[in-house]
């Protein structure tokens, strides 16, 4: 032996001595060596241990092993034995979710792993298009750009066809049609792979001028009312959707009376009780109207005292309308049955999960739920009015960063007094209210997939599309978008805040960072609880109404409130973890 040998050799005498047990063996350089008897350890090689295969595939299943002396494998399908080699290779021939077992028996242990396989059946393409109808206007001249988002298109013989008119126009997956001559065009688009195809068509109409649409936003997206309501002497801001500003002028009338506004927000502040409508008239061609109402009463008749049996949470859901987002319609993680296809079931399932201080996602940016009282919530003048429950927190290691999914805050009065939120809103000021990056009448469109296990495509109302991205490794319902939204897209509308979501380059890990104050779902410095994970409590951010704001950031003091919304307030993604969506676990009168 050399002597570093040697050395190796005594080194080996001392442990024996001091643990009194050791096996030797010596490599082909004579070296002896340690050989520690571990348990055997199985990694798959799926990170989440879940496999997808078509129907009538063959899938290979090859795991590593360490640890591993004298092996006998066994592979059981659902308790049946299948295979004792070390890697599993089966044709699936059913569609379906089956769980495999892995077995290894060796000298110096038994180790097991289930994973799961799902089968589905033969992967045609699926072709979804951002698109509200299939009658679009294009000014003349002008690009009009369109990528669908295609389900099952990672396919080697994967192709994809534009036609306009019946002609071959482009073979890529973005398209951008434009035309020199005004007419109608009808546009298809054909996804082809190994399996099938499908197809999609829609009609572009280019014009010379494109029409100018004018509609009054809703009280919310299920309240298709447009009536204001108000007290005397309380302005109302008026401010219509008016598909293209571009060279127009605006007039408003009230009661068929041109008043002294030009602008397209009009002020209204009614003397007296009574019904007024409201017009505007753009380019002297285009209008719409929409009524106010000014109510025969005062705000501190309106006021609901509350009883000596009065519950301090929120009693009642009137809206649960989240936008898509992972754990919309999730029956594992969201605890949703999959039968909550109506307003009524979503709100009862929401309600019934606040009560349990469990939480209710809110999905991507706009989405929304709104709540009551069964008395009303008093100004309290300085202080803390009500909290809202979230499950923000820090970076356990930095103490900073970590998730935070702001959620802006709205309240309402019961200005007409018929116990519904459809009167109106006044958001409450934030640290970030009225600064460079937040947009206060920001637009968002979400597109329903045209099949299961799709991402949700949107667009925005400032020419910025994207997606929702369906995230297979973790939330696997069918589809993230809402079941009780009948229609093929809908429209949220709200007070957007510029994302403060950051990736590490050096870790990868990503840190949604606080505001400061005045949001939801925030570890801002209006923190009453920063939670505990061991008593399942969440963090608890407290409001004051005195933060009310009219739509021009000037206050309006506002005795007490009835209605609170809390809606989702950055448009955002952090890589594999998805949206950021706010959630909210309970609302409390303080």
């Amino acid at each position: 032996m050399n002597n570093k040998t040697l050395l190796n050799f005594a080194l080996v005498i001392v442990s024996v001595v001091m643990t009194g047990a050791m096996t030797f063996s010596c490599n082909t350089d004579d070296v002896i060596e340690q050989i520690t008897e571990e348990k055997p350890v199985i990694i798959l090689d799926s990170s989440t241990g879940i496999y997808d295969v078509i129907q009538g595939e063959t899938l290979v299943i090859s795991p590593d092993y360490i640890n591993i002396t004298d092996a006998r494998y066994q592979w059981e399908i659902d308790g049946v034995v299948v295979a004792d080699t070390p890697s599993l290779t089966y044709k699936w021939d059913e569609t379906g979710e089956f769980y495999v077992t892995i077995t290894v028996v060796c000298k110096n242990g038994t180790v097991q792993e289930e994973l799961k396989v799902i089968v589905t059946e033969p992967a045609l393409p699926v072709i979804s298009l951002p698109l509200s109808n299939d009658n679009i206007d294009v000014l003349i001249g002008n690009d009009f750009v369109i990528t669908p988002e295609i389900k099952n298109r990672n396919d080697s013989e994967f192709k994809i066809k534009w036609e306009v008119n019946s002609k071959v126009v482009s073979e890529e997956l973005k398209f951008i049609f434009h035309a020199e001559n005004t007419g109608d065009y009808n546009i298809s688009v054909t996804a082809t792979n190994s399996f099938g195809s499908d197809s999609r068509s829609f009609m572009i109409h280019v014009v010379e001028e494109l029409p100018i649409n004018i509609t009054f936003p809703t009280i919310s997206y299920f309240n298709k009312s447009t009536t204001r309501y108000t007290f005397a002497n309380r302005p109302i801001y008026i401010t219509p959707i008016i598909s293209r500003l571009e060279s127009t002028t605006i007039n408003w009338l009230v009661d068929g009376m041109k008043v002294d506004c030009i602008s397209s927000t009009y002020v209204f502040t009614p003397s007296v009780p009574g019904d007024f409508d409201i017009t505007v008239l753009v380019d002297d061609k285009y209008s719409a109207t929409m009524k106010v109402v000014c109510v025969d009463a005062t705000e501190e008749q309106r006021m609901r005292s509350a009883s000596s049996s009065a519950n301090n949470n929120a009693t009642k859901v009137f809206e649960y309308c989240p936008a898509p987002g992972q754990f919309i319609g999730d029956t594992n993680v969201g605890g949703m049955t999959g039968l909550e296809t109506t307003l009524d079931a979503a709100n009862e399932w929401a309600l019934n999960r606040l009560k349990n201080n469990n939480y209710v996602s809110l999905g991507g940016f706009g989405g929304y739920i709104i709540v009551g009282f069964d008395h009303s919530i008093k100004n309290n003048n300085g202080s803390f009015d009500f909290s809202i429950m979230g499950n923000a927190f820090f970076n356990a290691q930095s103490g900073t960063g970590g998730s935070n999914e702001p959620g802006i805050i709205y309240v309402m009065q019961d200005v007409n007094g018929n116990g519904l939120p459809d009167d109106e809103w006044y958001e409450l000021r934030g640290s970030n209210t009225g600064i460079d990056g937040t947009l206060q009448n920001y637009a968002i469109t979400y597109y329903k997939p045209a099949g299961d296990n799709m991402s949700v495509q949107w667009t925005d109302n400032i020419g910025n599309s994207g997606m929702i991205d369906y995230l297979s490794s973790f939330h696997r319902q069918p589809s993230y978008y809402p079941a009780w939204i009948g229609d093929a897209s809908y429209t949220l509308y709200g007070t957007r805040l510029e994302a403060r979501n950051t990736q590490d380059s050096q870790t990868g890990m990503w840190d949604n960072w606080a505001f400061d104050w005045g949001y939801a779902d925030n570890m801002g410095s209006d923190l009453i609880s920063s939670g505990s994970e061991a008593s399942g409590e969440g963090q608890s951010n407290g409001f004051m109404i005195s933060n009310a704001m009219y739509p021009d950031f000037t206050n309006i003091p506002l005795q007490y409130i009835d209605f609170i919304k809390v809606q989702t307030g950055v448009c955002a993604k952090s890589g594999h973890l998805g949206e950021l969506s706010t959630e909210v676990f309970g609302f409390i009168d303080l």
